[in-house]
Order: C-alpha cells, then sequence, then structure tokens
C-alpha cells in the first residue's frame, strides 16, 4: 500500500490549509489525519477520492503525482534502471522544467496543475 502522507503535506501546504481544515475535507477526524500525513495509518479510499475531487483529478493521477514527489524520484533515480523508471525520471525533468530550480516536489505539483 502507498503511504499517501507526503503528498497530503504537500497539497495541505500548497492549499494553506492546517491539519485540522485538511481532516474536515477529508471528513476524518484530525488525529487520524495527523497519523496519515506521518505515514503511520493509511489513507481510507474515500479521503483519497476527496481529495482528488478537490484536485479536478483523479485517483489515478495522484498515484503518479505520489510516485513524482522529490524523495519518490530520488529513490527510483537510485534503482536499478528500467523502462518503467526511466519513463517516470523523463516525466519528472519535463514537469520540473516548467518551475524555477528548486521548487520542492515541482515534478508532482506540475502532474497535478496540468492534469487539473
Amino acid at each position: 500500500m502507498l503511504e499517501f502522507g507526503s503528498l497530503l503535506r504537500v497539497f495541505r501546504s500548497e492549499w494553506r490549509l492546517t491539519q485540522t481544515e485538511m481532516a474536515e475535507l477529508l471528513c476524518i477526524s484530525q488525529p487520524v489525519y495527523s497519523r496519515v500525513e506521518a505515514g503511520l495509518r493509511p489513507i481510507p479510499l474515500r479521503a483519497l477520492k476527496r481529495v482528488a475531487d478537490r484536485c479536478g483529478t483523479t485517483v489515478q493521477t495522484l498515484v503518479l503525482a505520489h510516485l513524482l514527489l522529490d524523495e519518490n524520484v530520488a529513490a527510483i533515480a537510485n534503482d536499478p534502471p528500467d523502462g518503467a523508471s526511466r519513463a517516470l525520471l523523463k516525466m519528472a525533468e519535463q514537469y520540473r522544467a516548467a518551475y524555477p530550480q528548486g521548487v520542492r516536489d515541482s515534478a508532482a505539483l506540475g502532474l497535478l496543475y496540468d492534469g487539473a
């Protein structure tokens, strides 16, 4: 199961929400949301669907955006190359090019804004 805490933290920051406000958006309690964001609990599928709806995208796009977070792209780059990892790295490079250098998680954000 993918841990979406890092992606949710990016959204929460981008949307300038508190953990309580994000939890309300997802219809879960703040303590549950806090554990999800910390990677200690999986996000309920219904809550992930609410994130997708808020972004105007699909759950599948959220999964891809999760893979394009900086920490995941770095891990992919360190693994032995295969077709899928090369495609993800190329996609990350293309989305990062649209942002000023040094913007954190720009590939994931680029995908989400492009897909919305």
